[in-house]
Protein backbone atom coordinates (compact mmCIF):
# COMPACT_ATOMS: atom_id res chain seq x y z
CA UNK A 1 0.00 0.00 0.00
CA UNK A 2 1.39 3.37 -1.07
CA UNK A 3 0.77 5.20 2.23
CA UNK A 4 2.49 2.59 4.56
CA UNK A 5 5.48 3.06 1.99
CA UNK A 6 5.40 6.59 2.57
CA UNK A 7 5.24 6.27 6.18
CA UNK A 8 7.90 3.94 6.14
CA UNK A 9 10.00 7.21 4.36
CA UNK A 10 8.66 9.31 7.11
CA UNK A 11 9.15 6.65 10.42
CA UNK A 12 11.91 9.37 11.96
CA UNK A 13 9.62 12.80 11.74
CA UNK A 14 6.53 10.22 12.68
CA UNK A 15 8.91 9.22 15.99
CA UNK A 16 9.91 12.46 16.77
CA UNK A 17 6.24 13.68 16.86
CA UNK A 18 4.43 11.39 18.95
CA UNK A 19 6.05 12.99 22.45
CA UNK A 20 4.09 15.69 20.95
CA UNK A 21 1.05 14.87 19.59
CA UNK A 22 0.53 11.23 20.73
CA UNK A 23 0.21 7.64 19.38
CA UNK A 24 -3.58 8.40 18.03
CA UNK A 25 -2.12 10.37 15.33
CA UNK A 26 1.65 10.29 15.57
CA UNK A 27 1.76 10.04 11.51
CA UNK A 28 -0.36 13.10 11.20
CA UNK A 29 2.56 15.98 11.35
CA UNK A 30 4.38 14.21 8.85
CA UNK A 31 1.77 13.62 6.26
CA UNK A 32 0.56 17.11 6.64
CA UNK A 33 4.54 18.39 5.92
CA UNK A 34 4.35 15.87 2.93
CA UNK A 35 1.45 17.69 1.97
CA UNK A 36 3.04 21.28 2.22
CA UNK A 37 6.31 20.19 0.66
CA UNK A 38 4.03 19.41 -2.76
CA UNK A 39 2.28 22.74 -2.46
CA UNK A 40 5.21 24.38 -1.91
CA UNK A 41 7.24 22.69 -4.56
CA UNK A 42 4.23 23.10 -7.22
CA UNK A 43 3.63 26.82 -6.48
CA UNK A 44 6.95 28.32 -8.38
CA UNK A 45 5.86 25.97 -11.15
CA UNK A 46 2.71 27.10 -11.66
CA UNK A 47 3.91 30.89 -10.82
CA UNK A 48 6.91 31.44 -13.00
CA UNK A 49 7.41 28.24 -15.58
CA UNK A 50 3.22 28.39 -16.20
CA UNK A 51 3.13 32.05 -15.87
CA UNK A 52 -0.23 31.98 -13.95
CA UNK A 53 -0.89 35.03 -11.14
CA UNK A 54 -0.20 34.21 -7.64
CA UNK A 55 -4.42 33.38 -6.40
CA UNK A 56 -4.24 30.64 -9.60
CA UNK A 57 -1.01 29.41 -8.70
CA UNK A 58 -1.86 28.70 -5.28
CA UNK A 59 -5.35 27.11 -6.74
CA UNK A 60 -3.55 24.96 -9.10
CA UNK A 61 -0.56 23.96 -6.10
CA UNK A 62 -3.81 22.77 -4.10
CA UNK A 63 -5.20 20.64 -7.00
CA UNK A 64 -1.59 18.85 -6.72
CA UNK A 65 -1.90 18.20 -3.52
CA UNK A 66 -5.54 16.94 -3.80
CA UNK A 67 -4.97 14.70 -6.81
CA UNK A 68 -2.33 12.71 -4.58
CA UNK A 69 -4.56 12.92 -1.98
CA UNK A 70 -7.00 11.17 -4.24
CA UNK A 71 -4.88 9.06 -5.86
CA UNK A 72 -3.11 7.29 -2.69
CA UNK A 73 -6.47 7.24 -0.71
CA UNK A 74 -8.63 5.76 -3.78
CA UNK A 75 -6.53 2.57 -4.44
CA UNK A 76 -5.37 2.19 -0.53
CA UNK A 77 -9.46 2.36 0.45
CA UNK A 78 -10.34 -0.09 -2.24
CA UNK A 79 -7.83 -3.07 -1.12
CA UNK A 80 -9.44 -2.05 2.38
CA UNK A 81 -12.67 -2.00 1.14
CA UNK A 82 -12.34 -5.31 -0.43
CA UNK A 83 -11.20 -7.02 2.86
CA UNK A 84 -13.85 -5.69 4.63
CA UNK A 85 -16.07 -8.22 6.01
CA UNK A 86 -19.93 -8.15 7.88
CA UNK A 87 -19.82 -4.25 6.83
CA UNK A 88 -19.40 -3.05 10.28
CA UNK A 89 -18.81 0.70 11.18
CA UNK A 90 -17.14 0.04 14.70
CA UNK A 91 -14.51 -2.28 13.68
CA UNK A 92 -10.99 -1.89 15.69
CA UNK A 93 -8.87 0.07 13.26
CA UNK A 94 -6.37 -1.77 11.64
CA UNK A 95 -2.58 -0.34 10.70
CA UNK A 96 -3.51 0.28 7.52
CA UNK A 97 -6.66 1.33 8.13
CA UNK A 98 -5.02 4.35 10.54
CA UNK A 99 -2.42 5.22 8.49
CA UNK A 100 -5.05 5.70 5.47
CA UNK A 101 -7.09 8.21 8.23
CA UNK A 102 -3.74 10.35 9.07
CA UNK A 103 -3.06 10.40 5.60
CA UNK A 104 -6.27 12.06 4.88
CA UNK A 105 -6.51 13.72 8.16
CA UNK A 106 -2.43 15.41 7.17
CA UNK A 107 -4.38 16.57 3.65
CA UNK A 108 -7.17 18.29 5.06
CA UNK A 109 -4.84 20.26 7.97
CA UNK A 110 -2.13 21.12 4.61
CA UNK A 111 -5.31 21.80 2.63
CA UNK A 112 -7.18 24.00 5.02
CA UNK A 113 -3.97 26.01 5.91
CA UNK A 114 -3.56 26.93 2.39
CA UNK A 115 -7.12 28.41 2.28
CA UNK A 116 -5.98 30.63 4.61
CA UNK A 117 -3.12 32.36 3.34
CA UNK A 118 -3.25 35.67 2.39
CA UNK A 119 -2.89 35.35 -1.60
CA UNK A 120 -5.53 32.65 -1.96
CA UNK A 121 -8.96 32.84 -2.93
CA UNK A 122 -11.81 32.78 0.24
CA UNK A 123 -13.91 29.48 -0.49
CA UNK A 124 -15.77 28.67 2.43
CA UNK A 125 -17.62 25.89 1.65
CA UNK A 126 -14.21 23.84 1.33
CA UNK A 127 -13.04 25.09 4.40
CA UNK A 128 -16.25 24.03 5.99
CA UNK A 129 -16.26 20.48 4.37
CA UNK A 130 -12.65 20.25 5.35
CA UNK A 131 -13.40 21.30 8.59
CA UNK A 132 -16.64 18.27 8.62
CA UNK A 133 -14.20 15.78 7.24
CA UNK A 134 -11.37 16.40 10.09
CA UNK A 135 -14.03 15.99 13.21
CA UNK A 136 -15.26 12.39 11.56
CA UNK A 137 -11.50 11.31 11.30
CA UNK A 138 -10.18 12.22 14.43
CA UNK A 139 -13.17 10.63 16.22
CA UNK A 140 -12.22 7.59 14.36
CA UNK A 141 -8.48 8.11 15.76
CA UNK A 142 -9.63 9.29 19.20
CA UNK A 143 -12.05 6.51 19.52
CA UNK A 144 -9.89 3.47 18.22
CA UNK A 145 -13.26 2.25 15.87
CA UNK A 146 -14.40 3.26 12.43
CA UNK A 147 -11.74 3.96 10.41
CA UNK A 148 -13.01 1.49 7.86
CA UNK A 149 -16.09 3.72 7.74
CA UNK A 150 -14.19 7.04 6.66
CA UNK A 151 -12.06 4.89 4.40
CA UNK A 152 -15.44 3.91 2.90
CA UNK A 153 -16.79 7.67 2.79
CA UNK A 154 -13.66 9.43 1.79
CA UNK A 155 -13.55 6.00 -1.38
CA UNK A 156 -16.78 7.34 -2.27
CA UNK A 157 -15.40 11.05 -2.37
CA UNK A 158 -12.38 10.36 -4.04
CA UNK A 159 -13.32 8.58 -6.93
CA UNK A 160 -14.25 11.18 -8.62
CA UNK A 161 -10.90 13.31 -8.03
CA UNK A 162 -8.63 12.48 -10.99
CA UNK A 163 -11.78 14.26 -13.21
CA UNK A 164 -12.33 17.01 -10.60
CA UNK A 165 -8.85 17.91 -10.41
CA UNK A 166 -8.39 17.74 -14.42
CA UNK A 167 -11.22 19.79 -15.00
CA UNK A 168 -10.40 22.21 -12.34
CA UNK A 169 -6.34 22.80 -13.70
CA UNK A 170 -8.16 22.90 -17.16
CA UNK A 171 -11.02 25.64 -15.63
CA UNK A 172 -8.04 27.76 -14.30
CA UNK A 173 -5.91 27.55 -17.24
CA UNK A 174 -8.18 27.88 -20.29
CA UNK A 175 -7.36 31.16 -20.74
CA UNK A 176 -4.22 30.64 -20.77
CA UNK A 177 -3.94 27.96 -22.84
CA UNK A 178 -5.76 26.59 -26.22
CA UNK A 179 -5.08 22.58 -25.19
CA UNK A 180 -6.58 23.73 -21.32
CA UNK A 181 -9.68 24.82 -23.03
CA UNK A 182 -9.78 22.12 -25.02
CA UNK A 183 -9.48 19.93 -22.18
CA UNK A 184 -11.64 21.74 -20.07
CA UNK A 185 -14.56 21.69 -22.40
CA UNK A 186 -14.61 18.21 -22.75
CA UNK A 187 -14.00 17.19 -19.09
CA UNK A 188 -17.11 19.52 -17.69
CA UNK A 189 -19.87 17.35 -18.81
CA UNK A 190 -17.88 14.39 -18.05
CA UNK A 191 -17.06 15.65 -14.91
CA UNK A 192 -20.99 17.20 -14.01
CA UNK A 193 -22.00 13.62 -15.07
CA UNK A 194 -19.60 11.72 -12.58
CA UNK A 195 -20.07 13.71 -9.70
CA UNK A 196 -23.80 14.16 -9.47
CA UNK A 197 -24.10 10.16 -10.32
CA UNK A 198 -22.11 9.22 -7.28
CA UNK A 199 -22.88 12.15 -4.82
CA UNK A 200 -26.78 12.45 -5.84
CA UNK A 201 -27.64 9.05 -7.04
CA UNK A 202 -25.19 6.42 -5.69
CA UNK A 203 -24.55 7.96 -2.34
CA UNK A 204 -27.56 8.84 -0.99
CA UNK A 205 -28.81 5.07 0.00
CA UNK A 206 -25.71 4.11 0.92
CA UNK A 207 -25.29 7.50 3.18
CA UNK A 208 -28.68 6.91 4.49
CA UNK A 209 -28.18 3.18 5.66
CA UNK A 210 -24.27 4.65 6.84
CA UNK A 211 -26.08 7.31 9.31
CA UNK A 212 -28.75 4.70 10.56
CA UNK A 213 -26.24 2.05 11.36
CA UNK A 214 -23.57 4.54 12.66
CA UNK A 215 -26.17 5.96 15.12
CA UNK A 216 -28.16 3.28 16.09
CA UNK A 217 -26.32 0.11 15.95
CA UNK A 218 -22.32 0.75 15.88
CA UNK A 219 -22.25 0.17 19.79
CA UNK A 220 -18.81 -0.26 20.04
CA UNK A 221 -18.05 3.81 19.25
CA UNK A 222 -18.85 5.99 22.31
CA UNK A 223 -22.35 7.52 21.59
CA UNK A 224 -21.22 11.30 21.68
CA UNK A 225 -19.01 10.64 18.95
CA UNK A 226 -21.51 8.41 17.06
CA UNK A 227 -24.21 11.82 17.10
CA UNK A 228 -21.34 13.74 16.04
CA UNK A 229 -20.11 11.50 13.36
CA UNK A 230 -23.13 11.01 11.66
CA UNK A 231 -23.69 14.42 11.73
CA UNK A 232 -20.94 15.33 10.14
CA UNK A 233 -21.75 12.64 7.25
CA UNK A 234 -24.85 13.93 7.35
CA UNK A 235 -23.87 17.83 6.31
CA UNK A 236 -21.34 16.27 3.93
CA UNK A 237 -24.00 14.74 1.72
CA UNK A 238 -26.11 17.82 2.17
CA UNK A 239 -23.22 20.05 0.55
CA UNK A 240 -22.54 17.52 -2.19
CA UNK A 241 -26.36 18.19 -2.81
CA UNK A 242 -25.16 21.98 -3.70
CA UNK A 243 -22.19 21.24 -5.58
CA UNK A 244 -24.01 19.23 -8.01
CA UNK A 245 -26.48 22.08 -8.24
CA UNK A 246 -24.26 24.24 -8.88
CA UNK A 247 -22.24 22.06 -11.15
CA UNK A 248 -25.52 21.72 -13.18
CA UNK A 249 -26.32 25.12 -13.04
CA UNK A 250 -22.48 25.75 -14.65
CA UNK A 251 -22.87 23.73 -17.19
CA UNK A 252 -26.33 24.48 -18.22
CA UNK A 253 -25.01 28.25 -18.61
CA UNK A 254 -21.86 27.09 -20.23
CA UNK A 255 -23.74 25.02 -22.81
CA UNK A 256 -26.48 27.54 -23.33
CA UNK A 257 -23.74 30.34 -24.15
CA UNK A 258 -22.04 27.95 -27.03
CA UNK A 259 -25.21 27.55 -28.72
CA UNK A 260 -25.65 31.41 -28.57
CA UNK A 261 -22.04 31.93 -29.95
CA UNK A 262 -23.20 28.95 -32.57
CA UNK A 263 -26.29 30.91 -33.86
CA UNK A 264 -24.15 34.39 -33.70
CA UNK A 265 -21.55 32.48 -36.15
CA UNK A 266 -24.49 31.20 -38.68
CA UNK A 267 -25.94 34.23 -38.44
CA UNK A 268 -22.43 36.13 -39.73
Amino acid sequence: MLVHQLHVALEALNAASEPFVGAAWREVPAFTLFFGAIFLASLPFWRYVVGVDTQKAAVLSSCCMSSVHGIVSSLGGYEQIMQWHGFHLDLPNTHPQKLLNEFSLGYMVADSLFFLMPFTPTDYVFIIHHIISSIYLCGCLLTGHGAISCILMFFMGEVTSPVFNTFTIAKELRHHSKAAFRVFTYTSPLFTVAFIGVRSIIAPPIVAWFVYTLWFRSTLIPTPWRIIMGTCVSLGMMASQLWSYKLLRGYSRQHRRGRQLQGMKKEA
